[in-house]
């Protein structure tokens, strides 16, 4: 059976790029990691109270891993899984100028402590893509990277990275025909991001085509709602996650008065059968109406 969770030990930190830290983890747990395929392979990392705590392992109530008592709840984030062996589990951590996970990251070193949920993934390319546009920002850059790994010999992908500075490049293996556009010196929480507008003037080749986007929650909306409306394109052609929020620690605080009703929409959705894209657009709609 898989674990409800996985506690996780720091084996390295590693400072990839000014804006960039490689996490290694290990540990027993870690060993008996069950993964998934997709290259946006996603696990929330749950951080103690101090860099020498350590939590509890989650409880199971009514089929749901998790912290249950909101009053003991630890801070927590997603985070895309970078690469894993049989041992290890390797996570790229942004640098925001604030943060309980850029905080942690800094400080980290091995032998701390912090424990994974079970994984999830969004990017499901359909069987009629003909080709792929692949959008994000410093966040999104692990998942971008894996993608590029997996896309076989004749897949055709053109890529818009945003960075905030050119040592924050990286460069990608990969077997298809991959064109590859960087925007340097915006978003990323410095400044207003360039990559609503770069979707808005990307011309599209002729065929079917699959947009997967990760950056900041505000922008994500602004690239579902050109891929939808304007484009036409449905939830199995658009995948478009926002993977952190400007103002985070000010959304959380009112996130938590509706988080309840949120998750138990998305819940309801899944049980009657839509699929976890139109589930979380439905997430995300209500999200919107209550203005978060």
């Amino acid at each position: 059976m898989e674990p409800g969770c996985y506690p996780a030990i720091v084996v390295s930190a590693q400072q990839l790029s000014p804006s960039m830290i490689r996490i290694v983890f290990g540990g027993p747990d870690i060993e008996r990691y069950v993964g998934v395929a997709a290259p946006d392979e996603c696990v929330t990392v749950y951080f103690p109270p101090t860099m020498d705590d350590v939590l509890p392992r989650m409880t199971e109530v009514a089929g749901v891993w998790g912290y249950h008592d909101p009053a003991l709840r630890p801070e927590c984030r997603n985070y895309t899984v970078r690469s894993r062996t049989e041992t290890t589990l390797t996570v790229d951590f942004v640098l925001h100028e604030v943060g309980v996970a850029a905080e942690w990251a800094r400080a980290a070193r091995a032998g701390h402590q912090v424990v994974l949920s079970r994984p999830r993934s969004w990017y499901r390319v359909p069987a009629d893509a003909d080709w792929q546009l692949l959008v994000a920002d410093q966040t999104g850059l692990p998942a971008v990277g894996r993608a590029l790994e997996q896309l076989a010999p004749g897949d055709r992908a053109h890529v818009i990275l945003e960075i905030l500075d050119d040592a924050d490049r990286q460069e990608f293996d990969t077997r298809a025909d991959v064109t590859v556009e960087w925007l340097v010196g915006t978003g990323n929480g410095a400044t207003p991001t360039a990559l609503v507008d770069a979707v808005t003037s990307f011309e599209r080749p002729d065929g079917v085509g699959y947009l997967w986007f990760a950056g900041e929650a505000g922008a994500s909306r602004a690239v579902r709602a050109i891929a939808r409306k304007h484009w036409g394109f449905d939830t199995k052609h658009c995948s478009s996650i926002g993977y952190w929020r400007e103002r985070a620690e000010e959304w959380l605080a009112k996130y938590k008065r509706y988080e309840r009703m949120a998750l138990a929409g998305y819940n309801r959705a899944l049980r009657e059968g839509r699929t976890e894209a139109q589930a979380q657009e439905e997430f995300e709609a209500l999200l919107e109406r209550v203005g978060l």
